[in-house]
């Protein structure tokens, strides 16, 4: 399922927080969640918006960007993803 990160940690344009979209076997929200407090890190599949020049997923506006380790203590929100 696809999932918005909400990250308490910097971001590399220096903003405070940021968002990572993310690809998760979770079924569910409350999976995720579940998953979430009972973990240190959990990995996701990053997903990248689509600049023209990628290779294509489910949906043809984004891309994947490979695995990334999410460490459970800053993340912040998780909601649904929804383009």
């Amino acid at each position: 399922m696809r999932f918005l990160f909400t990250m308490h940690m910097p971001s590399f344009g220096g903003h405070p927080v940021h968002q990572i979209i993310g690809d998760h076997p979770a079924r569910s929200l409350e999976d995720l969640v579940e998953e979430i407090g009972n973990s240190d890190f959990i990995i996701i599949s990053e997903i990248y918006k689509d600049d023209g020049n990628r290779t294509k997923v489910a949906n043809p506006d984004y891309f994947q960007k490979g695995e990334v380790s999410l460490n459970c203590m800053h993340i912040g929100k998780v909601k649904v993803f929804t383009p």
